[in-house]
């Protein structure tokens, strides 16, 4: 293999621009001879409501989600197989049992689990929200190793008036590679609640396709990012209303800082499929520049095949102005430790939506460290 297009958008740009893809030419990434293992699971708390069954065992009738980072089941060695088999998803010759997390009723104590990433691993997890019922999953990675790929797939399933907020969070060493492919379908008046940090790892590929597939069906994401060095990121965030996704609703927020030679390229796509009438939509997108050297992409879309639709989409691009920096300083605070206070301010934002104070406290210290 060559190359493994990733996060590929639903609808072509101008070719030029080169940010229609990912494209991935490591060799260390693509050599198929190479062995993914399970990355190791730790599972912090989980209330006895929550259930962890067997694949075979789960059952739904809400479509197979889509993914946004890889447009075709071949990239990267990737066979996605039917969910209700015991061996869901497949990297390479190793084989990525799925974690299936099952809710039953509305649970205010959250799901935590420890994603242990070691040398080139791969993990998937199903969690699947049973009707009228609510869950919270908070995943951490992270790693005892300093180098390494890393590959985490989540399939989110929001039943009839069921709930589900998936909180995310990456601190990966500067030696990983991580690819995050997040993916969700609601049901009729069913909602996913998605919070995501990317602040470790040299270089991400991150992105969430999300299906509101039925009535009054809703999507809310909050993503903050942190980049230096030469650091990269390249996200693909896509929301489809369905045609059977009347009175749908979505809301896609991402914000992040870049320094030193650090990259970003965002990719946020409303689809309005024709159908979904009465259906919302509303995305942006906030970058810090505190470097000219700082390599910044931004594709804010829209696609639109219904006439009874409201959507809206936006990025803001810039650096601190000269009036906060004053003020700032005034107040005894200098221009390095200004842009330390805005950075953290976009992270801490996002942080504070993960309703585990552990996590919150794992977060700080992490950024202490850089």
């Amino acid at each position: 293999m060559s190359n493994a297009v990733l996060n590929q958008t639903p609808a072509l740009t101008w070719t030029w621009l080169k940010m229609n893809k990912a494209i991935i030419n490591d060799d260390d990434i693509l050599n198929t001879a190479l062995s993914f293992e399970n990355a190791d699971y730790k599972i912090v708390s989980k209330p006895d409501s929550v259930k962890i069954i067997s694949a075979s065992d789960f059952k739904t009738s809400l479509p197979f989600p889509h993914s946004a980072v890889f447009s075709k089941t071949s990239e990267l060695g990737i066979q996605y197989k039917e969910v209700n088999e015991p061996e869901s998803a497949a990297f390479d010759e190793s084989k990525a049992v799925a974690l299936v997390l099952e809710a039953s009723k509305k649970e205010t104590v959250p799901v935590v689990i420890n994603v242990n990433a070691k040398g080139k691993c791969v993990s998937e997890q199903i969690i699947h929200a049973l009707p009228d019922s609510e869950v919270t999953v908070i995943l951490v990675t992270e790693s005892e190793e300093n180098d390494g790929v890393n590959l985490i797939n989540t399939k989110c399933y929001a039943e009839e008036n069921a709930k589900i907020h998936l909180c995310k969070v990456q601190l990966l060493p500067e030696g990983f590679y991580h690819i995050d492919s997040t993916e969700n379908v609601c049901g009729e008046n069913g909602k996913v609640t998605y919070t995501e940090l990317q602040l470790g790892a040299a270089s991400v590929i991150t992105g969430a396709y999300t299906n509101l597939s039925e009535y009054k069906a809703s999507y809310k994401s909050d993503t903050a990012y942190y980049r230096r060095g030469n650091q990269k990121i390249d996200m693909n965030y896509v929301c489809a209303h369905s045609p059977k996704g009347k009175k749908s609703e979505c809301s896609m927020a991402v914000a992040g800082t870049l320094v030193d030679e650090a990259q970003k390229t965002y990719r946020g796509t409303i689809d309005f499929k024709r159908g979904c009438a009465g259906a919302k939509g509303n995305e942006t997108e906030e970058t810090l520049l505190l470097s000219p050297k700082a390599v910044n992409r931004s594709v804010p879309m829209i696609l639109c095949d219904e006439e009874d639709v409201e959507g809206e989409h936006g990025a803001t691009i810039g650096r601190l102005n000269d009036d906060m920096l004053f003020y700032m300083e005034s107040h005894g605070i200098s221009e390095d430790e200004a842009c330390r206070l805005m950075a953290r301010a976009k992270i801490n934002a996002v942080s504070a939506l993960i309703p585990d104070e552990k996590t919150q406290e794992m977060v700080e210290a992490f950024l202490e460290k850089l």
